[in-house]
């Protein structure tokens, strides 16, 4: 049989995964390679902070997803690929020889001082888990000041998760957002207006359009000469692909993404294959969200299907425009569709059900089962 590598076992791949019996039936053999034996789903990761939601609801088990369908699971993390050898190696120092090999992995969260970053980057998302059980023990006993350290996406749903989770412990709980510039700089103007309104009522201070200068222990200089005390800081700024494919000599874009065509396939070696958050797409930029790592899967999936056979391989075209739901942490969602805006509790129900729907198709028969209610079972 033909070696078949799934490096990485992230959105992107979940599809693929989920179809292990019909690529061995096409005549693969097929190895799955991630860090651990559950992938966390990034789009819940705020509400996991805030005890919305459990682990369990949270993650699909990749390692029983792989093996209940035939394909060999492997722990681990990719080191080198070398591409003229058709070989990967990884972090334990085990080489795995592959016939096509397809990259799913990730993004990591750029340090703010690499020297010595007393931050909490917000990947893996089991960090946020952490942090939050961490955080809700000591309010017990204590106050607590949080920094949450960038504008985008990520940082609003997190500084209102964290706000949500001083209120369910009743203790006193200090969030703070930090924006290099305005915050929601990639949506309409609207949503920056409705998060800013729906923070100063909740008590949530949002400085916009200041930088760190740095570090000194447990507070954070600005370049506008202020000094912030902190206890915790979560770093949720910005993203870049894994630096294996820069590494291993591989096309890369000037992020380190690795270049690939419509078809998904490495520009220079048509046996590599990537997609989500770890490629640069040749065809026109793409941000690097969940929304196209989900669409890119059963492409991905169908051209793997067909990689060595030489078939005809399936164009990957991203749609224009998504749906964006914010979780604000208060049992309220922020719904931006193109220049529609609107925001309030059925924005949430939206998102959360919309969340569990794809959380559902990815289960293990048996592992959890949701009532979409909100509540699981």
């Amino acid at each position: 049989m033909k070696k078949l590598i799934l490096a990485g076992a992230g959105h992107a791949h979940l599809f693929s995964i989920l179809h292990i019996g019909q690529l061995i039936r096409a005549g693969y053999s097929v190895t799955v390679i991630g860090p651990g034996d559950y992938h966390y789903y990034s789009g819940m990761g705020p509400g996991l902070l805030a005890g919305l939601y459990q682990p369990g609801e949270t993650r699909f088990a990749v390692r029983k997803m792989t093996e209940a369908r035939g394909g060999k699971f492997v722990c681990g993390s990719i080191e080198l690929i070398q591409p003229d050898l058709n070989r990967v190696q990884l972090s334990g120092g085990q080489s795995l020889d592959y016939d096509v090999l397809s990259c799913n992995l990730g993004s990591n969260v750029v340090p703010l001082a690499p020297a010595e970053d007393p931050t909490l980057p917000v990947k893996p998302i089991e960090n946020l888990y952490t942090a939050g059980r961490e955080i809700a023990r000591r309010l017990q006993k204590e106050s607590l000041r949080v920094l949450v350290i960038g504008g985008g996406a990520a940082g609003v749903e997190i500084a209102g998760n964290l706000c949500h989770l001083g209120e369910l412990t009743k203790g006193s709980l200090d969030v703070t957002l930090l924006s290099q510039s305005d915050i929601l700089t990639r949506y309409v103007p609207k949503m920056r207006r409705l998060v800013l309104a729906s923070f100063t009522r909740r008590g949530i201070h949002v400085y916009e359009q200041v930088s760190i200068s740095r570090f000194s222990g447990q507070e954070v200089m600005l370049d506008n000469g202020n000094t912030l005390p902190f206890d915790y800081a979560i770093n949720a700024t910005g993203i870049r692909p894994s630096r294996v494919f820069r590494s291993s000599g591989l096309p890369v874009s000037n992020d380190g993404g690795l270049l690939v065509n419509q078809y998904l396939q490495c520009i220079n070696y048509p046996r590599i294959f990537g997609a989500g958050d770890c490629i640069s797409f040749l065809p026109q930029p793409l941000e690097r969200v969940g929304v196209y790592a989900v669409r890119q899967g059963p492409v991905l999936y169908q051209n793997l299907l067909v990689a060595l056979p030489c078939g005809s391989l399936r164009a990957f075209r991203p749609q224009a425009r998504y749906l964006s739901i914010l979780n604000l942490g208060d049992g309220s969602g922020l719904l931006a569709w193109r220049s529609f805006v609107f925001s309030g509790r059925l924005a949430f129900l939206v998102k959360n059900y919309i969340d569990k729907k794809f959380m559902n198709r990815f289960q293990v028969s048996g592992e959890i089962n949701f009532d979409f209610g909100g509540h699981n079972t």
